[in-house]
């Protein structure tokens, strides 16, 4: 069984897909297998490319530059997501493979925003208010609001994921979600509905 978890930036998602491994699911992190497989010598050669050659400083992968430019760039933010997005659905299909027969969860949180829900059994999508996602990303990544702002901006408001999404759980009080997790796993995904 394949279930997708999303959710925006702050929303808690790694809270919930955390307690879901902790319950005995596998999880493949897409954003950071991501982070991964832009080493793979044909995507490498994909993103320098598009990029050029300071997208890879030292042989790094320079997510700083990069950021700079797709986040200006609406186009070539498009054609990098074109160039990883099939990548890691290629090594997802790997992972299952090795996998049969068990829970799988994949966390995302461009799942809806590229379109790719209808891979999994079960959407799980995340949400939290506004503020309190704002702060949260604010305390983590020590950043300022206008800079999450920016962030979020490039992900869909929780009202237009909420369509997509087959369960819903709202983060707000840690232990009533992983209550509610545990009880998900119990009654859903452990008996395979």
């Amino acid at each position: 069984m394949k279930i997708g978890v999303t959710g925006g930036i702050g929303s808690g998602k790694s809270l919930v897909v955390n307690e879901l491994e902790r319950l005995g699911a596998l999880v493949y992190h897409a954003d950071k297998k991501a982070k991964e497989l832009v080493y793979l010598p044909e995507v490498k050669e994909q993103i320098v490319n598009l990029l050029g050659i300071k997208a890879f400083e030292n042989d790094m992968y320079n997510t700083l530059y990069v950021a700079s430019i797709v986040f200006e760039d609406e186009e070539k933010l498009q054609k990098l997501n074109a160039i990883i997005h099939p990548a890691v659905f290629r090594d997802l299909d790997k992972f299952c493979h090795e996998n049969l027969g068990k829970i799988i969860v994949y966390e995302s949180a461009l799942m809806m925003e590229t379109g790719h829900t209808h891979l999994f059994e079960k959407v799980i999508l995340v949400t939290a208010p506004l503020e309190m996602r704002i702060e949260r990303v604010m305390s983590r990544d020590h950043v300022d609001r206008d800079s999450v702002l920016k962030r979020m901006d490039k992900q869909w408001p929780d009202e237009k994921k909420r369509e997509l999404a087959d369960i819903i759980i709202e983060n707000i009080d840690k232990q009533e979600t992983l209550m509610k997790v545990r009880e998900l796993w119990e009654s859903k995904f452990k008996l395979g509905y």
